[in-house]
């Protein structure tokens, strides 16, 4: 059952003398209510669980929170509240700000996500159970969230990330590089944002399945989570807190790290700018270069149109043997084979000088570790990212150098034509590029059904002609953190 049981191995906890009390918010499961997930009212009805539980005489009153994405959304919304009773949150695997982290990528709204989760595991599975998935109005929330394409007051209800501040227990925040698409970016955010003390750890698993394979492991639970739980519920003096504040990761090396904060106090940022010269390295659209000299010519651009009529499962393609290629229609820049090895660890951006002949366009990124022998390695995505242009303005506050923070509260759209700069934020990374490996950036504006699934977007009609700009006067860069190395 470990697939669609999010909560962990709980028979461990409960040998460890434990006990465990799951809640059907409102509007689920045999509870009444209308549901309004991840609401601030959905956390308050958490909150007053909490509270009644303390008061039960077999409890102590210390209570704690356990389980991975809704499980940990509830624990981020729950905590926000500031029940009195909570004393810590173990938040692995969950998201802080809907609107940015999974309903709208950038602004580009999703659609795969909502079709194995909110149609599966949420409606039909209400069904099969003798729930009716009109029951509690669970049926409005996809119309709820298409309602809302910018970030409003509804979208704001129901991201704890804007109230994270408030937050003053010990949280032990979670990531998984596997997972990044739906929840890294909250797990990074949480653990930056609450007041208490903290720590950061970002693990291993590179997929969905892993990442809820790992979660289900005892022996995962026995080393990082029991001891966090008995040092903060039990009072238990086990040395849980002398840790290192952050540790991680690093793809590639399959290793992990340590360091005082994040990014680490060591990075510098690295820069690799679009060439259109050919990298040798991948058959695509363009097989581009990333160079770490700056252009130089007056006037250089890719440009290419869409939709693409080879494109298969996204824009994955078939050759005549069934077998996909996920880069054959896309546009791709590749760096030359390492001269050293370099770790890449902190946070990314992508600046791109990008036009086009339509009113909007989407801008779909990735960044990938290409191994030397690739013929024995798959590729690694490291990082990804995704703005709609017309979503394209900053909010000043929240925006830093190496991590743009875009407003979506509004539609400027664009002049066909006209040259527009944007910042496209990627997800935090970490990954070691051994001497002659590559690192691959791609840019389209569609996902791969096959790589990308389940956090893929609604294309509709797409039509037309863009194109990036990389010369002397409009330098599109990749810009990455790299720490140095012994």
């Amino acid at each position: 059952m470990f697939p669609f049981i999010e909560y962990g191995p709980i028979q461990l906890y409960l040998n460890n003398g434990y006990a465990y009390v799951v809640m059907d918010v409102p509007g689920t499961g045999r509870s009444e209510g209308t549901w309004d997930p991840v609401s601030r009212g959905e956390g308050e009805a958490i909150h007053d669980m909490i509270e009644h539980v303390a008061a039960e005489p077999w409890s102590t009153g210390a209570i704690g929170m356990i389980g991975m994405s809704h499980y940990c959304w509830s624990q981020w919304n729950a905590a926000r509240t500031r029940p009195p009773h909570l004393r810590t949150i173990v938040a692995y695997d969950g998201a802080t700000d809907m609107y940015r982290d999974w309903m709208y990528h950038g602004g580009i709204p999703i659609q795969g996500f909502l079709s194995t989760w909110l149609f599966g595991s949420v409606l039909v599975q209400h069904e099969i159970e003798g729930i009716g998935f009109r029951v509690g109005g669970k049926q409005d929330f996809v119309y709820d969230i298409l309602s809302h394409p910018v970030d409003d007051e509804w979208h704001r209800r129901r991201s704890p990330f804007w109230e994270l501040p408030q937050i003053d227990i010990p949280v032990f925040s979670i990531g998984v590089w596997g997972k990044a698409a739906l929840h890294l970016r909250g797990n990074f955010y949480g653990f930056e944002r609450v007041r208490g003390p903290k720590k950061l750890l970002v693990t291993h698993p590179g997929s969905f399945a892993a990442a809820q394979r790992y979660y289900f492991d005892e022996d995962f639970h026995r080393t990082e989570l029991l001891p966090w739980y008995d040092h903060h519920l039990k009072g238990t003096d086990n040395g849980v807190m002398e840790k290192p504040n952050i540790r991680f990761y690093v793809n590639g090396e399959d290793a992990y790290h340590s360091a005082p904060s994040w990014p680490p106090p060591d990075v510098r940022t690295s820069t690799f700018y679009l060439a259109g010269e050919h990298s040798g390295a991948v058959d695509s659209l363009n097989d581009g270069t990333l160079t770490e000299t700056k252009p130089v010519a007056d006037e250089a651009s890719t440009s290419w149109s869409y939709p693409d009529p080879e494109w298969m499962a996204g824009v994955t393609v078939f050759d005549k043997h069934g077998v996909p290629d996920h880069v054959a229609r896309v546009n791709t820049f590749t760096t030359a084979p390492m001269d050293k090895d370099r770790e890449f660890t902190g946070h990314a951006t992508l600046t791109l000088h990008a036009s086009t002949d339509q009113t909007d366009m989407d801008v779909i990124v990735k960044v990938s570790l290409i191994p030397s022998n690739s013929g024995a390695k798959l590729p690694i995505k490291v990082s990804q990212g995704w703005l709609r242009a017309s979503h394209r303005a900053e909010d000043p506050e929240l925006t830093s150098d190496m991590r743009p923070f875009h407003l979506h509260n509004g539609v400027d759209p664009l002049e066909p034509g006209k040259v527009y700069e944007l910042h496209i934020e990627l997800l935090p990374l970490s990954f070691l590029a051994r001497e002659g490996d590559r690192i691959r950036l791609e840019i389209t504006n569609q996902d791969s059904l096959i790589t990308d699934a389940p956090m893929t977007h609604f294309y509709g009609q797409k039509a037309g002609t863009d194109t990036y700009h990389h010369d002397r006067l409009r330098p599109s860069a990749l810009h990455l953190h790299e720490r140095p190395r012994p």
